[in-house]
């Protein structure tokens, strides 16, 4: 397999393989799967190389709750279940067809938290001794312990909040602090871990990034009001989302 026999490139696969992408863009990757055996290889590769990183790095015992004075030693051990990060670059080393062009093209401009911006945020819900991802607008339960990552391309300041179907903002990262805590993108798995409540309904999550150090009431504020993070953020701080569905 070589490049120029592919389509795809790894990073539509690694989005692909994290739940981020959105249901049209899926179809239309998904059509193109179905015409490139390359491709299709290379899906099975990434996918592969996740599941033999967890096998090889098993998390150790969990606890759910984040409000435990002492942090056991499995927060740094969880392993980090992604492909590699996300990288602009590799977009033009590939030739794809014009509907992945234009694919491409459309997560450049319209998805400033991912392809184009600099963090994106995925979920791990813990099950037995492992850990699975939680794909965008995933059906989860009360007492479900979920994790969070958020990959950058640089080092900053990192924020994650969310909003629960009754409208409460919680901030979960660094948590019920009052603004952005230092981030090393070397280290995108962070510390939390949380039991979800049984406030049942859709909840929102956002990660904000920014090289600067920032304070948080403007993103309580907007959430409180309804209003969309991605446009109340300053200047220079960057959204990433993604929902659940308690039920």
């Amino acid at each position: 397999m070589t490049p120029e026999s592919r389509r795809i490139p790894d990073a539509l696969l690694d989005r692909y393989l994290s739940g981020a992408l959105d249901p049209e863009a899926k179809r239309q990757l998904e059509a193109t799967l179905a015409q490139s055996p390359w491709d299709k290889a290379r899906l099975a590769e990434l996918r592969a190389d996740s599941a033999a990183f967890l096998l090889q790095h098993p998390p150790a015992p969990f606890v759910a709750r984040v409000q435990k004075a002492e942090r056991p030693a499995w927060w740094r051990s969880w392993p980090v279940l992604l492909a590699p990060a996300l990288a602009t670059a590799m977009l033009t080393l590939l030739v794809f067809q014009p509907q992945i062009e234009q694919l491409l093209q459309t997560l450049i401009e319209g998805d400033p938290y991912t392809v184009k911006g600099s963090v994106m945020l995925v979920l791990h819900r813990k099950v037995g001794e492992s850990s699975v991802q939680v794909s965008s607008g995933d059906t989860l339960s009360p007492g479900d312990a979920i994790r969070f990552e958020a990959k950058a391309s640089n080092n900053g300041f990192l924020a994650v909040v969310g909003r629960d179907a009754k409208g409460v903002i919680t901030v979960y990262h660094p948590f019920g602090g009052t603004a952005a805590h230092p981030y090393e993108a070397s280290q995108p798995l962070l510390p939390e871990a949380v039991a979800l409540d049984d406030t049942l309904g859709r909840e929102d999550v956002y990660a904000l990034f920014s090289q600067q150090a920032f304070e948080l009431d403007w993103a309580v504020r907007a959430l409180e009001e309804g209003r969309s993070l991605p446009q109340a953020a300053p200047k220079g701080i960057s959204v990433g989302h993604t929902f659940f569905v308690k039920k």
